[in-house]
């Protein structure tokens, strides 16, 4: 294997799935060739018929392009129409540009379903970093402020992918054993950190609802408020690491001025 090959694995075996899911040509802010395909809300799922393709700006990213691919597909379950993930020993994910201001914006509502949790399964161990549900967030933000081992991993990144990494990704976890409202940051970035809002099988096989206020969970997660727009939201369900079946349906997803209901 050639040096640049061997170091351009070393990297993507490096990322983590949150953050590769904001380089799918998405998170690269309201700036240059993004700017036109950055949607000022997130398209909904329920706005297509059975069968058809994801809403116009959802696009397909691959995480590992030596790994199965999860397929999506639009379905309709329990009345709802939904996107339909199935992870078979998989690992990839869709994203939408965006350019929405969380400060006039700041409730994020979503609803997801999954039927069966892997209690191995967590974002705490490389080796078992598989979700059945997860949702990603990424904001813009002032990169001079990076630290010098933040800049170095973003250039790795930026290295092996074309894209630069966003200022700061948040990402609402469906986690296998990590307790609700466990913050954890991805080793190697602390620009990168899991917020889990679900945790074990108990509330498996039921439509769950959430409700959450961004800019108060980013401040309690990265510790201070955020400076600059949304530009991506993902989703992810992967099995990849312990080689299971996976299934998540994932209703609308949206930005609102207002809040409306509590979570869960």
């Amino acid at each position: 294997m050639q040096p640049d090959a061997r170091r351009r694995r070393l990297i993507l075996q490096a990322a983590p799935a949150s953050a590769l899911i904001a380089l799918t040509g998405c998170a690269t802010g309201p700036s240059g060739a993004t700017a036109s395909q950055a949607h000022p809300a997130v398209p909904l799922f329920s706005s297509v018929t059975d069968g058809a393709a994801p809403p116009d700006g959802w696009r397909p990213f691959i995480l590992r392009p030596d790994r199965i691919k999860t397929a999506y597909s639009m379905a309709r379950r329990d009345g709802r129409m939904a996107l339909h993930a199935v992870a078979d020993k998989a690992s990839s994910g869709l994203s939408c540009a965006v350019d929405i201001d969380a400060q006039r914006t700041p409730w994020l509502r979503w609803e997801w379903r999954v039927d069966t949790v892997f209690e191995k399964a967590t974002v705490a161990d490389d080796l078992r970093e598989d979700t059945p549900a997860r949702l990603v967030v990424a904001f813009a933000g002032d990169m001079a402020r990076l630290s010098l081992r933040e800049r170095i991993f973003f250039e790795q990144v930026e290295l092996f992918t074309g894209n630069q990494l966003p200022f700061a990704t948040l990402t609402y976890v469906w986690d296998g054993e990590l307790p609700v409202d466990t913050v954890l940051p991805y080793a190697r970035s602390g620009r990168i950190r899991y917020d889990v809002v679900e945790s074990g099988a108990k509330r498996a096989g039921q439509w769950l609802r959430y409700e959450r206020n961004v800019l108060k969970d980013y401040r309690r997660v990265f510790g201070e408020a955020p400076t600059g727009h949304i530009t991506s939201v993902g989703v992810l369900t992967d099995s990849d690491d312990l080689k299971n079946h996976v299934e998540a349906w994932y209703g609308d997803i949206g930005l609102y001025a207002e809040p409306i209901a509590s979570s869960g």
